[in-house]
């Protein structure tokens, strides 16, 4: 019976180790799309970024508005007396729209425009390293499932073995029993990575605007590349084209620009009017003609006129919005400076979490799963020995499989480490 034991687990115990050392690598089914496709797609189709597009385009129309001169205001008036007196008055009025009054319209509706087209590209930022890590927990969960699925199927077979084993006599009913507890252990931990991994694809969907139920295979795995630019470059490159330090930026000069606009509307302003007056007169008396005759007093009357209308600024030169202006703009140069600080700030802890993250994937790889792996063959080899017990095996089965599990959180961490370097120089990496 022992000599049987021995045989069942050099069979079951080299499956185990050799799924551990050297995972069975899946075919990539057709169709698959890359990370990089997922993110073009959610530049094109997330719906919060079509909305930003679209306030865009409401703030290009905002500065068509602003170029245009105010309208000319047409006045029409008739008066009509108890008698047959009546009077028709025609003006027309022409706003002049002095002292820098559209310049300062248009300078606004500029930096708004300005500031829109920055916040669509923060927005973009924002959403690559969004997609990037959503889609890194897709990779994650995907891995995990894999070396489940991988350790099951070695288990199941393990477990037919030991049954014939069992009924044959040449192993206790107990080893049965152990190795179907890790069998159904081994499904139902499968079943949380399955629910997961379709939590993470379905959210990965979202974000890139796909429907739930439209196909979405992921091609790619565990850590992504590594960033393109040494620390020097990054920062000067975030520096200089960082999304919202351009959001910032605008900010400032819209502020500033505001200034000028309200300083504007608190200087003189005029206007221009012309006008034509009918008026239809007379008494109720007659009188006489050139030729000695009588005829009722009444004759028609043109007039033809025009004026200026010139607005004083000398009880309201808008004071207030001027200094509510000038505190918006020293609030946004300070909010500038701050966006300046995080910017660096960012970048450096980009870079020194990619350089923990690759050391302590290296030394986990090195110290601890290769460490592992060994381990679990050292078990099997002492159990056909007859020195160690199925379920000590089994044990051991477990502690790898953590093992497995901290090195894909490694994984991931170096690919996170990644993205947020992509996410916080501002620019696309790849």
């Amino acid at each position: 019976m022992r000599r049987a034991a021995r045989v069942l687990l050099v069979a079951v115990g080299s499956a185990l180790v050799g799924v551990g050392l050297a995972p069975a690598q899946p075919v990539p089914p057709a169709g698959e799309v890359t990370v990089d496709e997922v993110v073009a797609r959610a530049l094109v189709e997330n719906a919060e970024l079509r909305a930003a597009r679209a306030d865009i385009e409401a703030a290009a129309g905002r500065l068509r508005q602003a170029g245009l001169r105010p309208n000319p205001m047409l006045e029409l008036g008739y008066q009509r007396a108890l008698s047959a007196d009546n009077n028709f008055m025609a003006g027309v009025t022409l706003p002049l729209d002095l002292n820098g009054r559209k310049e300062g319209r248009v300078g606004v509706a500029e930096r708004e425009l300005a500031l829109k087209q920055a916040q669509v590209l923060e927005r973009e930022r924002r959403l690559r390293a969004e997609v990037r890590m959503k889609a890194g927990e897709l990779l994650a969960a995907r891995r995990n499932v894999r070396t489940t699925d991988d350790l099951l199927q070695i288990n199941q077979a393990a477990l037919r073995v030991v049954r014939d084993r069992v009924r044959e006599g040449a192993a206790p009913s107990l080893d049965e029993s152990l190795q179907l507890v890790e069998v159904n252990r081994l499904e139902a931990g499968r079943e949380l990575l399955l629910s997961r991994a379709e939590i993470t694809s379905l959210q990965l969907r979202a974000l890139a605007g796909l429907a739930p139920d439209e196909p979405l295979m992921l091609r790619g795995d565990l850590p992504g590349l590594g960033p393109p630019w040494d620390r020097p470059e990054a920062l000067r490159r975030a520096v200089a084209e960082r999304p919202d330090l351009v959001v910032a930026r605008a900010e400032a000069a819209m502020a500033a620009a505001r200034i000028r606009k309200e300083e504007a509307e608190g200087r003189w302003d005029a206007s221009v009017n012309v006008g034509y007056q009918r008026q239809d007169f007379g008494f109720g008396l007659n009188g006489l003609t050139d030729r000695g005759g009588t005829r009722p007093i009444q004759d028609v009357f043109h007039y033809f006129g025009g004026g200026v209308t010139v607005t004083l600024p000398v009880r309201n030169r808008n004071e207030g919005n001027v200094a509510a202006a000038t505190a918006d703009s020293r609030a946004a140069q300070h909010r500038l400076e701050l966006a300046g600080l995080v910017v660096r700030q960012e970048v450096a802890s980009a870079f020194v979490q990619r350089a923990a993250a690759e050391r302590s994937l290296r030394l986990y790889g090195e110290g601890v799963r290769s460490i592992g792996g060994r381990n679990l063959e050292v078990v099997r080899q002492t159990y056909t020995l007859g020195r160690s017990t199925l379920l000590e095996v089994i044990a051991e089965q477990r502690r790898y499989i953590e093992i497995e599990a901290v090195y894909t959180e490694a994984l991931k961490h170096v690919y996170d480490a990644g993205v947020e370097i992509e996410r916080a120089v501002g620019t696309a990496a790849r």
